[in-house]
């Protein structure tokens, strides 16, 4: 039983997911990569494929398993100073490097690891030093000399502009002496790891000590005991590690057991009262207050967005979101809707500037914007002012009159029990008006509009599927500001 970097690196996130997959794989069987699970995979292949730009002399090691273990012996012996791939196995441990290169100044190998991040980062899942550390050990068990652990991520200051300049998007990060300062207590892990993989009971998983966002995938396989809706999902409730961790050591699994519930703050206490009492909670008066301090016309509105780690647009950097379509539905005092919408098919030219233009076309900025997380509208706005500064003053304004319908929710005016502590429109709407859905929706999530975007405008995709694309782009959209609306109509009568 190989044990590779990935593997290491889930044994430090839930050892008994780990076992699980080693040792029960039919339990992952169906299972299937998100959408944005996809999309983190393809930035991490396209950024290591790209960062090979900066060594031209590089080797590929293009086999796999011991063939590509014999195959980098033997670039070595033959004096290859920089490898792709490089690939090692000592005992169990199996590793295939980003880049190795030899340093004739170092008299030794210089490890780089290549992460579609926009920093280091050293905290589990994904400890860039301890995965070096790990690499480092491997190699050195084969035989060779390792001078200099590095990683190589993406730089949050660069900008595209025309042809990528890969010296700029990548920079380095020397992270040798934490490393070393590392190994002893990776290569205490490794051993653990390899004795614990090979026995033949379960351990208990330790996620249990964690909020619902930092469960392992088998999380409930290992914790029968916990029900679906669960301490667990108090909201941030990952943040006070040690309130979590007395509540399970006590077995108050459910809300209902929580025995100390004078000790929730504000949010959590009004989330375990709607639970407990089995009722929504609503203050009306608060509901009203801010419902009456909207402008006619009520102009519910909604970005999609797209970002990739190998900025592809001039004006971007690595993962910054590109606003590609909106949606906008008007509501006029007298009840009168209108539905305005825009979405670039056509990546060429100026890509964002026939945005703001249909923008300053449908938008009335005597109205109130009302978008759902509005911080996300305001970021793109801003960033579009920064690119077209003649356009700043109209995007200003928008951004001064938004309304965040989202903070009815979030600011616990409107708190249900289905809610499970969220505030986002998909918890909401299910519950509010429960007669519209995205399950009957083509695209049912941002992340999956994004990557139907980037096939759209993808010069490889036949016009009929970029016109089935574009339609389903639309209905999506077009269902996010329609939403708002039937949620604004709900409350509007509820005071």
């Amino acid at each position: 039983m190989l044990i590779t970097k990935t593997d290491y690196l889930e044994y430090t996130f839930c050892r008994k997911n780990l076992w699980l997959r080693k040792h029960k794989p039919e339990l992952f069987e169906g299972i299937e990569f998100s959408d944005f699970e996809k999309k983190i995979i393809e930035d991490g292949n396209l950024a290591e494929a790209s960062c090979r730009k900066l060594f031209p002399e590089g080797m590929l090691i293009e086999s796999s398993g011991q063939r590509a273990i014999t195959d980098t012996k033997k670039a070595i012996e033959d004096g290859v100073q920089t490898l792709f791939q490089a690939t090692f196995q000592d005992d169990v441990f199996f590793i295939r490097a980003d880049i190795l290169r030899y340093s004739p100044e170092l008299q030794g190998w210089e490890l780089f690891e290549v992460k579609a991040t926009n920093e280091v980062k050293r905290k589990v899942p994904h400890h860039h030093v301890n995965d070096l550390a790990f690499q480092k050990l491997v190699i050195e068990r084969c035989g060779l000399r390792v001078v200099r652990a590095s990683v190589i991520h993406l730089n949050r200051e660069y900008i595209k502009q025309g042809k990528v300049n890969y010296h700029e998007l990548f920079v380095y990060a020397d992270l040798t002496e934490e490393v070393v300062e590392a190994e002893m207590q990776v290569r205490e892990e490794m051993q653990n790891e390899k004795t614990y993989l090979n026995s033949l009971e379960e351990e208990g998983c330790l996620c249990v000590y964690e909020g619902r966002s930092n469960h392992c995938p088998t999380f409930a396989h290992s914790n029968p005991q916990i029900p679906e809706y669960s301490v667990h999902d108090l909201n941030r409730i990952g943040m006070s590690k040690k309130k979590l961790t007395d509540w399970i050591d006590r077995g108050e699994l459910s809300l209902v057991d929580i025995h100390n519930p004078e000790d929730l703050n504000e949010t959590q206490r009004i989330q375990y009262d709607a639970h407990t009492l089995s009722k929504a909670i609503i203050n009306k008066d608060a509901i009203h207050e801010v419902l009456s301090g909207l402008v006619f016309p009520l102009q519910f509105f909604d970005y999609e967005g797209y970002s990739s780690a190998i900025p592809l647009f001039d004006g971007f950097g690595a993962y910054e979101q590109v606003p590609f379509q909106y949606s906008l539905h008007i509501l006029h005092k007298d009840g009168e809707i209108e539905h305005k919408e825009f979405l670039i098919t056509d990546p060429s030219g100026d890509l964002t500037l026939p945005l703001i233009e249909r923008m300053k076309a449908d938008i009335d900025p005597k109205g109130t914007v009302i978008s759902w997380y509005s911080s996300y509208e305001k970021q793109r706005n801003s960033k579009l002012a920064e690119l077209h500064p003649e356009h700043a003053p109209f995007l200003e304004e928008l951004n001064d009159k938004m309304f965040d319908l989202m903070k009815v929710f979030s600011d616990n005016h409107y708190v249900d029990p289905a809610f499970k502590g969220s505030a986002s429109i998909k918890k909401v709407l299910p519950v509010i008006v429960p007669a519209l859905s995205y399950s009957l929706l083509n695209i049912s999530k941002g992340d999956q509009a994004s990557e139907r975007w980037e096939k759209l405008i993808s010069a490889e995709t036949p016009q009929a599927q970029k016109d089935k694309i574009a339609k389903d782009l639309l209905e999506y959209c077009k269902l996010d500001t329609w939403a708002m609306v039937e949620i604004y109509r709900s409350l509007l009568r509820l005071v």
